[in-house]
């Protein structure tokens, strides 16, 4: 089995261009740096990350559409920074509300000459929070408020803080099964669409959930 960052890329995204490959082990290489002293993203398996985390985000990418696109919750940029790395000409905001993150991605934004990437500090929670994209997403996103609600009640409440915003015509969130277990109510208000980010890595699959808004103003 591959062990170095590098090979474990090359090895999982065979079929794309080597400039890509380069940018994502560039990625990957800081980010795990980072991860050995502020413990930024799950887990610290090189192989588990790359083929869970980076995988599905790259599948994940193939679903978007819009030309600007806010990862809200972003933490140490995933997805975000892998959709602007295999979306050069779309601009991606990446939001957080924690300075540690921020710091990270502020400098991988510079060091891997993001010309598409803003960084913003920003709570998504805060009153008269906006964003300015036409498409929003989120992988599980979660805080100290909502962590205790069920599913349904947080992804409602995350749909209805997005929708405030009368740019974003969809949104996006890459999370598990508990998707699926969505009432018809809910699938109704936001016009869902559920797809399955498929893998050959691991037995159990994410999915993505769709959401689309009504009565969109261009800023």
């Amino acid at each position: 089995m591959p062990s170095s960052i590098e090979a474990i890329v090359n090895s999982t995204f065979q079929k794309e261009e080597q400039s890509i490959l380069e940018k994502l082990s560039d990625y990957l290489t800081l980010l795990f740096k980072w991860h050995d002293t502020h413990n930024i993203i799950s887990s610290s398996d090189k192989e588990y990350v790359i083929q869970r985390e980076i995988y599905d985000s790259y599948q994940f990418s193939k679903l978007l559409t819009g030309r600007s696109i806010s990862d809200i919750g972003t933490g140490g940029g995933i997805p975000g920074i892998i959709i602007a790395i295999l979306n050069p000409d779309v601009e991606v905001s990446l939001i957080d509300r924690k300075s540690t993150f921020i710091d990270f991605l502020t400098i991988a934004k510079a060091e891997l000459n993001l010309k598409n990437v803003s960084v913003f500090k920003k709570d998504i929670l805060k009153p008269n929070f906006c964003l300015n994209t036409d498409t929003v997403i989120m992988k599980n996103f979660s805080n100290k408020k909502i962590s205790k609600m069920n599913f349904e009640t947080k992804f409602i409440y995350l749909m209805k803080i997005i929708k405030k915003s009368k740019r974003v015509s969809k949104a996006y969130m890459l999370t598990g099964s508990p998707v699926l277990e969505l009432s018809e109510g809910c699938i109704k208000e936001f016009e869902l669409k559920i797809s399955k980010i498929q893998t050959p890595f691991f037995d159990t699959n994410r999915f993505v959930a769709e959401a689309k808004f009504e009565n969109i103003v261009d800023s």
